[in-house]
């Protein structure tokens, strides 16, 4: 199978949201701090968003949200809208990128392989991990859905991101963590999905892609079984 570009999702993918969390927790305690438990640590915190997320993440922040209240983080819980706003801008602040993201990046170019971003959300919240990232110049093309105005699993990012590439649909990897967004999407497109299971979410209607790594990490390997397939 000839693949001659790949294109990624950001968070989860190269982008270490786990950690992130962590850093942004004792903002986030602190910005939060009247409605926050009073008996509540930082570092408990921290755990609690990464659960919330690794539970619920492909189920949207409300129900992260509820989560984190069912659990009692807050003693005087916030308006939900005030929840998500601290934590986006908090986003704009913190990121921390996986320890293997920038070789993984590197290698794909000395293959010489077209690279690519497709990632949603808020263009100005995606933007700036980006930037924080350091990744300005690490693909071919990026694409914000947000600034796009189609969000994934729309093919719309996908065929997009081909036509910016220069290359068809069918040889372009996409690399992604959620099942729907990226792994449905891509296929459905006409990509080449590989999963990466790093966020820990399961959607149990979900078919999984038939490439699947733990982390992009793997991917050199996984290039190797996809061009003997």
């Amino acid at each position: 199978m000839l693949v001659k570009g790949v294109v990624f999702d950001l968070d989860h993918t190269l982008y270490d949201r786990y950690a992130t969390l962590c850093a942004i927790a004792p903002d986030f305690v602190c910005d939060m701090k009247d409605c926050i438990s009073p008996s509540l640590s930082v570092d408990a915190a921290a755990n609690l968003l990464c659960e919330g997320d690794r539970r619920y993440i492909y189920f949207g922040w409300r129900r992260i949200f509820a989560y984190l209240c069912e659990m009692g983080m807050f003693a005087n819980p916030p308006e939900y809208e005030r929840y998500k706003e601290t934590l986006l801008r908090l986003y704009t602040v913190h990121a921390v990128p996986y320890p293997f993201t920038y070789s993984v990046l590197s290698s794909l170019r000395e293959r010489g392989l077209k690279t690519g971003l497709i990632t949603n959300g808020r263009a100005e919240v995606q933007g700036c991990k980006i930037r924080l990232l350091k990744l300005e110049d690490a693909f071919d093309e990026v694409l914000l859905c947000g600034e796009f105005g189609v969000q994934k699993p729309d093919r719309a990012p996908f065929d997009e991101m081909a036509r910016r590439l220069g290359l068809a649909n069918e040889t372009l990897l996409y690399v992604g963590d959620n099942p729907m967004c990226d792994v449905a999407g891509a296929r459905n497109a006409g990509y080449i999905p590989v999963e990466v299971l790093t966020a820990g979410c399961v959607l149990p209607e979900a078919v999984p892609a038939i490439y699947r790594i733990r982390t992009v990490e793997e991917l050199d390997k996984m290039l190797k079984v996809i061009a003997d397939d």
